[in-house]
């Protein structure tokens, strides 16, 4: 299964196909190369992050809600 479709199978909505997705005020953006851009409403790009070999995708998904949680806290949401 590809990344993207973990990620509507675990609750995001695909804003833009193959490049946009959202969960709330949290978004991945997939740019051009391997990587995706990972950001809030309050910080767009928290942080770049690899996108997963399959057997990786729970992994990187929970690093994904790791940093925007943490960027949510730092915020005061």
């Amino acid at each position: 299964m590809s990344f993207p479709n973990f990620l509507k199978e675990n609750g995001w909505v695909e804003e833009t196909p193959n490049v946009k997705y959202s969960k709330g005020d949290w978004m991945v953006v997939f740019d051009t190369s391997s990587w995706m851009e990972v950001g809030t409403s309050k910080t767009p790009r928290v942080f770049d992050v690899p996108a997963p070999e399959s057997n990786r995708a729970q992994w990187t998904l929970n690093l994904i809600v790791h940093l925007c949680q943490t960027d949510d806290r730092i915020n005061g949401r």
